[in-house]
């Protein structure tokens, strides 16, 4: 056998995606084995590729004939596979090679499995039937499914925590939102807005989010578990609002206070582009650092053991990663957004003022808030 018992799951998870990746490119991939190599003179051959289309990894090296005990690492072995698809397509390693290898080595990458969610699942099903056998009154089967789950609580280093919290993500499904601006009284457009897509993507990644897009509009789309993707939805609807009046304010006073010119004489030209840009840059830079703040708080409160909050976190965007990938990895139509061009950012009193006016808003927990009495949009 050419590959070792304990990695036949990595080498079912890497060519499974590996067949994916082939199929999406049109790449002429016949077959994927294993291939044993001494640990010594392996001359880093982790693989190969032929001519006819057959692709052999290492998973795990040889000495004296015998398996070693440690595996190759998984993400050698991943960007490995990209590497011997892509000679698929170029049988060499010139320029052309290594722009199309990075290309498969996101690819592959974008369908690797969460491990620890899979092992969540299981621990998940399994306090269920411990539950259940102990309603029943059946103690020593209860007894037995605890033993088990314990087991792999300390096997996996996770915690009784981690476990209801992917029990909670059974309630809470991934789902897409699409942000009604109209409701909050932003114009559609037949154009998309670079100043707002920059927003939403802040704010969706503040909320463990991702966002679609849609061509030849305005529209934006929050992809998250529902509790996250509402809190999202309703931050960039009321910020997009008032970023709006909030710049054109800012712009009629500068313009006032330096003259009213008129034309080449106009010193406001320019300055609405530059405050949205320092404003949306300056909100995102906040919600980061509040975000780090609250991480440092946690740990101080409650010690190391606190991280299990920062995986619940990985775990809700790792769902909506899971969720985009099944969605449209394998979707030929499926492409990335192009950049938008932007205009003249560089008022420096326009970025300056932006900056002030981010500055001055209230971030809380699920939102923003500005002006009169401090409140947290979402609280």
């Amino acid at each position: 056998m050419e590959i070792h018992p304990d990695d036949i799951l990595t080498f079912k998870e890497v060519t499974d995606a590996m067949r994916i990746v082939a199929r999406n490119y049109g790449l002429p991939l016949r077959s994927i084995t294993g291939l044993r190599m001494p640990r010594k003179g392996m001359a880093d051959r982790l693989g190969d590729c032929a001519f006819s289309g057959d692709i052999r990894l290492v998973l795990r090296c040889t000495e004296d004939g015998k398996w070693c005990d440690e595996p190759i690492s998984p993400d050698v072995v991943w960007d490995t596979a990209a590497h011997e698809l892509a000679h698929l397509r170029h049988m060499n390693h010139g320029a052309a090679f290594q722009d199309f290898c990075e290309e498969l080595q996101v690819a592959m990458n974008n369908l690797k499995v969460d491990h620890k969610q899979k092992v969540l699942d299981k621990l998940v099903k399994l306090q269920k039937a411990r539950q259940g056998e102990a309603e029943l009154g059946n103690a020593e089967a209860a007894e037995a499914f605890a033993s088990m789950i314990n087991r792999m609580l300390i096997e996996h280093e996770l915690s009784p925590t981690d476990i209801d919290y992917a029990r909670a993500t059974d309630n809470d499904p991934v789902i897409e939102l699409y942000a009604d601006l109209a409701h909050y009284g932003v114009k559609f457009s037949k154009a998309r807005v670079a100043w707002q897509e920059n927003l939403a993507s802040i704010v969706a990644n503040a909320h463990l989010c991702r966002i679609l897009i849609r061509p030849g509009s305005n529209s934006i789309v929050f992809v998250g578990t529902k509790s996250h993707a509402t809190v999202a939805e309703y931050v960039f609807g009321t910020m997009t609002p008032l970023i709006a009046k909030m710049s054109k304010k800012a712009e009629v006073e500068y313009w006032q206070a330096t003259g009213c010119g008129r034309g080449a004489n106009n010193k406001a030209l320019g300055y609405r582009s530059a405050w949205i840009d320092a404003f949306v840059h300056r909100i995102f830079q906040r919600f980061d650092e509040a975000r780090k703040a609250a991480v440092l708080e946690a740990a101080a409160r409650s010690g190391p053991s606190d991280q299990t909050g920062l995986m619940r976190l990985d775990g809700a965007l790792m769902k909506v990663r899971k969720y985009i990938d099944d969605k449209f990895s394998n979707r030929r139509a499926a492409s990335k957004a192009g950049a938008l061009n932007h205009r003249s950012r560089n008022h420096e009193d326009g970025r300056a003022a932006g900056r002030a006016a981010a500055d001055n808003i209230t971030l809380g927990r699920r939102g923003i808030g500005s002006g009169g009495p401090k409140r947290l949009l979402g609280e």
